[in-house]
């Protein structure tokens, strides 16, 4: 995510303005963890396929002595995706530069990079969304029976992992564990249970710790997002993402990854003849994608507060 300038920039101005950016978009950005991370060649389209190949049957027959195993065929599912452009600009003027107490717009910088994080957080939440296989609170059988007391407990969680062991989901590798995204209010009910476990008690330097974890239950660790997916319906439905290793992957565009663009007022072009204004705006390409929906389960709950 370097920040493209222009020369009217010194070296120290846009090493700056990369920093504000950069602390302000990752912050936000809680729904990408654990994906399945790539970026797509440059001059290769812009559709992606992901290939999956169904485990074969076990071979419990014995062979008959002196001949070889039998052929069996491979078989797989391909899972597309397609790249799309996102982006924003704010057009800042000249007048307000001069006279603001935000020196340098650095406020603006602030919130210009938190829209990005934002965006491409709820692009991945909404695909995490559509993608998941849903479990209903308390075995309810449609989303209006849900109600406040149907919240995120340890029985759904273990109820998720059984799910997720059954569909043989990997666990991430070096952490041994899934992973859930939930949000304020559905973690402020689980962490009241006697049996969760508070990221501050293992976080000792050696474990390696998610953006926004904020503890573990029955081998699953939580991150916590305020851009939490929610329903309106007898009561707010809170939607919580419990998945395994390879359920989802995003991806990017090589020479078109996530940046800061900032062009000063006094790069006068036919555009900006008097240079009246400064524009700042990111873009990128982009696409998430469920790559295998038995390895993502959409807990969905009410919440007591």
């Amino acid at each position: 995510m370097a920040a493209q300038v222009t020369t009217g920039l010194t070296q120290e101005m846009s090493t700056y303005y990369e920093k504000v950016f950069l602390a302000r978009a990752e912050y936000e950005y809680i729904h990408k963890e654990g994906a399945q991370l790539r970026t797509m060649p440059k001059n290769e389209g812009k559709a992606v396929n992901f290939t999956r190949h169904t485990p074969l049957a076990t071979a419990t027959t014995a062979l008959t002595e002196g001949t070889n195993p039998a052929e069996v065929a491979l078989t797989a599912t391909t899972v597309s995706a397609q790249l799309a452009e996102y982006g924003t600009t704010v057009k800042i003027s000249r007048f307000l530069t001069l006279t603001s107490i935000d020196a340098n717009n650095k406020e603006k910088i602030e919130v210009i990079g938190q829209n990005m994080g934002e965006t491409l957080d709820e692009l991945t939440r909404n695909e995490l969304f559509s993608g998941a296989t849903v479990q209903l609170a308390g075995g309810k059988a449609a989303l209006t029976d849900i109600s406040a007391s149907n919240t995120l407990s340890a029985a759904e969680i273990r109820k998720a992992v059984r799910t997720l062991k059954n569909n043989k989901a990997r666990k991430y590798q070096g952490r041994g564990s899934y992973i859930c995204k939930t949000g304020p209010f559905p973690a402020y009910d689980l962490m009241g249970d006697t049996t969760w476990v508070n990221a501050t008690t293992y976080d000792n330097g050696a474990e390696n710790i998610y953006n926004g974890e904020i503890g573990l239950l029955y081998g699953t660790r939580f991150l916590e997002s305020p851009n939490q997916k929610t329903e309106s319906s007898t009561t707010t439905v809170y939607s919580n993402f419990i998945h395994g290793s390879d359920a989802f992957g995003v991806m990017d565009l090589e020479g078109d990854k996530p940046q800061l663009y900032i062009i000063p007022n006094t790069n006068i072009d036919s555009g900006n003849t008097a240079g009246r204004f400064s524009t700042v705006a990111w873009a990128t390409a982009f696409v998430a994608k469920t790559l295998n929906a038995n390895w993502l389960i959409n807990c969905k709950t009410g919440a007591t507060a």
